[in-house]
């Protein structure tokens, strides 16, 4: 028998794949829900379903469209418009791509000489490498572009960009000129759907409220102690849980104890972190921004189909609606330094901030923003044991960090998750299903061995 230890889409994409080659399988996972960083609701009063966690398709994600083809689940691309806040207004934001590719093409043409070095040692943070390239020589559009590109840092990666490698950005932190990876698109129905999907066979297979406890294992013989309940003990295991926990101290609620350590994954571990990111999604009693006075005072003509808002806010700046739907939801999203130190705010607290920003970036009395808001959803993601964070990046020295984590241990312990991902999908839920699916491989040819 074969364990594995995480429901989310890593896990689950692993255990189908070895259910479906025969081999016997049991799934443990500590939340009382599959899914993991998917978790989407259903609210009775809204017409879309709302993402809590993982919500868009990145690129052309092929792992993940043919799963979605296969489960006869539909995709719609974010087809709108971007915008960004101004003193007179919300005017269109042009060149978003392009003006990002620029910023991080610096990253590696200005890296430091390789010399023989390996790439630990020719590599550097991203703040270090975009701060070499200040200066008065600098072009205001070019320190626009840097800042375009720090904030992309920070909310598309969740990272701290202190402490996030720049050589791993240049070599996939973002699409570049490939205009078919600039594509984002939802799952219509949810992405509860595709998680749905994944376990469908797996019925009696899964056990939930399962806190895995310790893990003792030696070649070819796993023990897992699970939280009030009998030992597992399986011919192999695959690890299929968010960095974070991993990470964790095993003293800590929801970490796991390995015996005998990994002592092979020390390295792996220290170079890779867990990105802060924080998201309010907000339903309104209107789309105020489709409003004709609204465009006619605030905007300027097209900002009802806005998909995306970009802004320097100091609480939310990206913002992003349901177009092409037409549901009355906006959601506010913030990653990085920023994130961590919101999250330590008081739930209410935040929703609040969130709003507050909203009527700020969009030229609208707090008090009227307030008046059209009717829920409000958020979960912290930084500080749920069974997380502890929102999704990996590599910290400086870390561009091999993910491909080290992925190794299995004696042909016994196989580890998956989106921060296991070596084709630069790391973050996504195309990254985490490959992981898993590449993990069952590995174990069915350590088996058959």
């Amino acid at each position: 028998m074969v364990v594995v230890v995480g429901a989310g889409a890593a896990g689950l994409a692993a255990a189908r794949a070895l259910h479906e080659a025969g081999i016997d399988v049991e799934v443990l996972e500590a939340r009382d829900r599959i899914g993991g960083r998917v978790f989407t609701i259903t609210p009775a009063h809204t017409t879309r379903p709302i993402e809590l966690g993982a919500e868009f398709i990145h690129g052309q994600a092929p792992e993940l469209q043919r799963l979605l083809d296969e489960a006869s689940l539909v995709s719609a691309d974010v087809c709108g418009t971007r915008w960004t806040s101004t003193s007179s207004g919300l005017r269109p934001l042009t060149g978003f791509w392009d003006r990002l590719d620029r910023a991080m093409r610096l990253l590696d043409s200005k890296a430091p000489p390789k010399g023989g070095h390996d790439k630990r040692q020719a590599d550097r943070s991203f703040d270090e490498a975009i701060r070499t390239r200040r200066g008065r020589g600098l072009s205001a559009r070019a320190r626009a572009d840097r800042t375009l590109a720090r904030e992309y840092v920070e909310g598309f990666h969740a990272a701290d960009p202190h402490l996030i490698s720049a050589r791993a950005l240049a070599e996939g932190g973002s699409p570049g000129d490939e205009v078919r990876e600039r594509r984002l698109a939802h799952v219509v129905d949810g992405y509860d759907r595709v998680i749905a999907w994944l376990a469908k066979p797996l019925s009696g297979r899964i056990r939930l409220s399962s806190i895995v406890t310790s893990v003792r294992w030696k070649p070819r013989r796993v023990v897992i102690e699970v939280a009030r309940r009998k030992p597992i003990t399986a011919r192999a295991a695959i690890v299929a849980i968010p960095l974070g926990v991993l990470q964790a101290p095993p003293d800590q609620h929801g970490a796991i104890a390995f015996e005998p350590e990994l002592r092979a994954k020390a390295r792996a571990l220290a170079h890779l972190e867990m990105g802060a990111a924080l998201r309010v999604a907000l339903r309104l009693n209107e789309r105020f921004w489709a409003d004709e006075t609204f465009a006619a005072t605030h905007a300027s003509e097209g900002v009802e189909r806005m998909s995306f808002l970009h802004t320097s806010d100091k609480d939310f700046p990206t913002w992003w609606t349901t177009y092409p739907f037409t549901s009355p939801i906006i959601v506010g999203w913030c990653g990085g330094p920023r994130a961590r130190r919101l999250l330590e705010e008081p739930k209410a607290t935040i929703i609040n901030r969130a709003v507050n920003a909203l009527a700020r970036l969009c030229g609208i009395t707090q008090r009227r923003m307030r008046s059209m808001v009717e829920e409000a959803w958020m979960h912290d993601w930084l500080h749920d044991p069974f997380a502890r964070g929102a999704y990996s990046y590599a910290k400086v020295g870390g561009v091999d960090a993910a491909a080290m984590l992925a190794r299995p241990l004696a042909g016994t312990l196989f580890f998956a998750g989106e921060a296991t991902d070596t084709e630069g999908a790391t973050g996504t839920v195309h990254g985490a299903i490959a992981s898993g699916r590449r993990a069952a491989r590995q174990v069915m040819r350590a088996i058959d061995d």
